[in-house]
């Protein structure tokens, strides 16, 4: 793939968008960035956490003080509003450490083939103006509520509520300019991203 192509690469909660970033970073040779990796460090931030405390209350810190994420979600995933308010807190901060880096890569990619935005706001956010192109990883709604309950190891109904609580999957889907299916197994996901590297070098190279 061309040198400093920037694809971001979305779908909602547990559609499998790690796990086809971690191949095309093994297998290809393309560099990552994962917004949701990028949050956590912004929310071990004192300021943000300061912030996060005015806006939800003492209910989502710990007994050392520092973040609970999972009682947060709790807030935030029951309520749009509470979602709403989390997101204008903290979106600012996460957009504009991964628009540095973004930067960074465009002047000097080196050798990286590519750099992957693994972000599931996406598609909402400054960071869509960052990316070349829009890889969406979807899955049906059944497997995407089992994973989340394994994963974060949560009730269904508190699974369900992270699934209802995102952007509608079809919006996803409508916004994409490669969609990949993240239904079936992890061999699966691997050959249909093979294709869609295939497929998106040509284009890349004119021989579309």
């Amino acid at each position: 793939m061309r040198p400093s192509k920037v694809i971001g690469v979305t779908g909602t909660i547990a559609s499998g968008k790690s796990t086809a970033c971690r191949y095309l970073e093994e297998h290809y040779g393309m560099k990552r960035i994962d917004a949701d990796q990028v949050g956590h460090e912004v929310t071990r931030s004192s300021e943000v956490v300061r912030e996060l405390t005015k806006a939800f209350g003492k209910a989502i810190l710990d007994s050392a003080g520092k973040l609970d994420r999972k009682s947060l979600g709790r807030i935030v995933f029951r309520d749009p509003d509470s979602l709403k308010q989390l997101n204008e807190i903290t979106h600012p901060v996460i957009c504009q450490q991964i628009e540095e880096e973004v930067k960074r890569f465009r002047e000097d990619p080196g050798e990286v083939p590519c750099l992957l935005l693994e972000a599931i706001e996406l598609l909402r956010t400054p960071l869509l103006d960052l990316v070349d192109e829009v890889w969406v990883v979807w899955a049906e709604d059944e497997i995407r509520v089992r994973r989340v309950m394994q994963r974060q190891n949560l009730t269904r109904e508190e699974a369900e509520d992270r699934v209802r609580g995102q952007w509608s999957q079809d919006s996803y889907m409508a916004a994409a300019d490669v969609l990949i299916d993240g239904s079936g197994s992890v061999e699966a996901l691997y050959r249909e991203l093979d294709r869609k590297v295939t497929e998106r070098m040509s284009a890349f190279d004119g021989k579309e």
